[in-house]
């Protein structure tokens, strides 16, 4: 019986350590594009239009992300979208913040 107990939870460990392993990279690019956005504010760069139309693209990917990740599971096609929407966010995000210079 403790063998059996001990063997799930084991399981379930590796099972967790791999899932947040996978989920790490776009959770951290949502924090990084978070604190940009933020800065932005702070400094004065984005207006309060721009950071409301963010914060709604933010929260949009965020939504995604959980819905990709309901079933337990990342497939690579989830990935790429993921990976494409945050790519998008963070040109718009550059745009606020530069209100169109560039360098």
């Amino acid at each position: 019986m403790k063998k059996i107990f001990l063997g799930i939870l084991v399981g379930t460990l590796i099972l967790g350590t791999v899932t947040i392993a996978m989920a790490g990279p776009f959770t951290w690019r949502e924090t990084r594009q978070q604190a940009r956005i933020y800065q932005g504010v702070d400094s004065g760069q984005i207006t309060h239009r721009e950071f409301r139309h963010l914060e709604r693209q933010q929260g949009r990917i965020e939504t995604h992300r959980q819905q990709a990740w309901s079933d337990g599971t990342l497939t690579p096609g989830e990935a790429c979208r993921l990976t494409r929407e945050q790519n998008r966010a963070s040109r718009h995000i550059w745009r606020a913040k530069h209100n169109g210079f560039h360098y």
